[in-house]
């Protein structure tokens, strides 16, 4: 299940606050506005369903997923949030 939440309040062009799209596997991207939120969700969930008949015992959930969101990336999607810096931040606070 695709999940998302809020970091620092509601975002709102003033507050520097972000929304972050989580995926069971552990990737996580961040995104500032309601309607790029919903369609990260959209493209989350098509590259959830690309690992459908991955083999987990032979390539990870995590890096079958990461692969489906990169090759969407590279399809020229651009709704595919920014990722979290390695203190799991994103927005204005990096």
């Amino acid at each position: 299940m695709i999940t998302h939440h809020c970091v620092g309040y509601y975002p709102k062009d003033d507050n520097g606050a972000y929304w972050v799209v989580s995926h069971p596997a552990g990737t996580k991207r961040w995104c500032w506005s309601v309607a790029y939120r919903d369609e990260m969700i959209r493209v989350f969930e098509k590259c959830d369903s690309y690992t459908d008949d991955v083999d987990f015992n032979v390539v990870s959930e995590r890096t079958a997923f990461e692969l489906a969101l990169l090759g969407m990336e590279q399809n020229g999607n651009e709704c595919c949030g920014w990722p979290l810096d390695e203190n799991g931040k994103g927005g204005y606070y990096l």
